[in-house]
C-alpha cells in the first residue's frame, strides 16, 4: 500500500512538472503568435474554441453543465473577471512588454488572491504577510526597472497591463473558490469560459474579421495549436488529476518554478535578453509570495483556489 501510494505521488508530482513547464511556455509561445495574430482574436479564437472543447468534456463526464440559479450571478462576476478582463490585460500587456516581465510579474498572483480573501474574510493573515506583500512589489519593480521602463504613457500603461493580469487572475481565483464547493473544478472552468469567450469576442470578432489569414506563418498557427490544446486542454488536464491524487498543497509547491521556467523559454525562444535586475527581482518576487502564501491561514473548510488551474 504505501509503495502504490509512492508510486501515485510521484506520477502527481511528475504531472505537475508537466503541467508548470507547459504554463512558463506558453507566454513565448503567445508573443510568438502575436506576430501574425491580432491580440484579442488570437484569445477568442483560443476560448471560444476551448469553451467548447471544455463543455463537451463536462457532459461526457458529468451528463450536464447546468448550474443553480443562485450561483449564476458568482459565475457571471467571477468569469467576466478572470476570464475577460484577465485576457484583455494578459495579451495587451505581451504586446506592450516582454514575454520575460509578464512571466514574472504573474508570479505575483498569489498576493493578490491572498489580499482579496482577507478583504473578504474568508482568511486570517500573519503579521509577517504584510512584511511579504512589500518585498513582492520590490521585486517586481526591480523587474520593470530591468527591462528598461521609462516613465511614458505606453510603458505605463505596460506595467499597468502586466499587473492587471495576475491581479484579475487572483481576484478569479478567490471569487470562484465558493463554486469549488459544489460544482468540480472542470464544471467550474467550464462555465467560466462560456461565460468569458462573448466578453472577448467584443474586440475579437472585429480583429478577426479585419485580419489578413492568408498572410499568417506556420508559427502563428502552431502558437494557436499549442495555447489551445497544450496550455488551455492538455496542462489543466494534467493539473486537476495531480491535485487529485496529491493534493492542492503539494501541486501548488512547485509553481514558483513557473516563472523561472518562463524566462529561460523566453530568452531561448525570443532571444529576449535577462539581466541581473529581473533574475533578482524574479528571487524577490518567489520570496515575497512564497513568505505570503506561508502567512495565510483558511477560515473554515475551504478548496484551494488554485485548484482551478492557470489559463493564461
Amino acid at each position: 500500500m504505501g509503495r502504490g501510494r509512492t508510486s501515485q505521488l510521484d506520477m502527481a508530482l511528475g504531472l505537475t512538472l508537466a503541467t508548470v513547464a507547459l504554463w512558463a511556455l506558453n507566454i513565448p509561445v503567445v508573443k510568438i503568435g502575436l506576430d501574425g495574430w491580432s491580440p484579442m482574436a488570437f484569445s477568442f479564437v483560443r476560448f471560444g474554441a476551448g469553451a467548447l472543447i471544455y463543455l463537451a468534456w463536462v457532459i461526457w463526464r458529468e451528463g450536464t453543465i447546468r448550474v443553480r440559479r443562485a450561483d449564476i450571478p458568482k459565475f457571471a462576476i467571477a468569469g467576466s473577471i478572470g476570464i475577460a478582463l484577465n485576457q484583455y490585460a494578459f495579451m495587451y500587456a505581451l504586446e506592450a512588454t516582454s514575454a520575460s516581465t509578464v512571466t514574472l510579474v504573474f508570479a505575483t498572483t498569489p498576493l493578490w488572491a491572498a489580499l482579496l480573501a482577507r478583504a473578504l474574510g474568508w482568511e486570517f493573515v500573519k503579521p509577517l504577510f504584510w512584511v511579504a506583500v512589500p518585498i513582492s512589489l520590490a521585486g517586481v519593480l526591480l523587474v520593470l526597472i530591468g527591462e528598461g521602463a521609462a516613465f511614458t504613457f505606453d510603458s505605463i500603461s505596460g506595467i499597468l497591463l502586466a499587473l492587471g493580469a495576475p491581479l484579475t487572475w487572483g481576484m478569479y481565483s478567490v471569487l470562484a473558490r465558493p463554486l469549488l464547493r459544489t460544482y468540480s473544478a472542470l464544471h467550474v472552468s467550464a462555465v467560466m469560459m462560456l461565460i468569458g469567450a462573448p466578453l472577448i469576442g467584443i474586440l475579437g470578432v472585429p480583429q478577426a474579421l479585419a485580419q489578413d489569414w492568408g498572410a499568417f506563418a506556420p508559427s502563428s498557427w502552431a502558437a494557436m495549436l499549442y495555447a489551445l490544446v497544450g496550455s488551455l486542454i492538455l496542462a489543466n488536464l494534467f493539473w486537476f488529476v495531480a491535485i487529485r491524487r496529491a493534493g492542492a498543497s503539494r501541486a501548488v509547491a512547485l509553481m514558483p518554478l513557473q516563472p523561472f521556467l518562463g524566462v529561460v523559454f523566453s530568452a531561448a525562444l525570443l532571444g529576449e535578453q535577462i539581466g541581473w535586475e529581473e533574475i533578482a527581482g524574479g528571487a524577490i518576487i518567489i520570496a515575497g509570495v512564497t513568505l505570503a502564501v506561508r502567512s495565510v491561514v483558511p477560515i473554515g473548510p475551504d478548496h484551494d483556489p488554485r485548484e482551478i488551474g492557470v489559463q493564461e
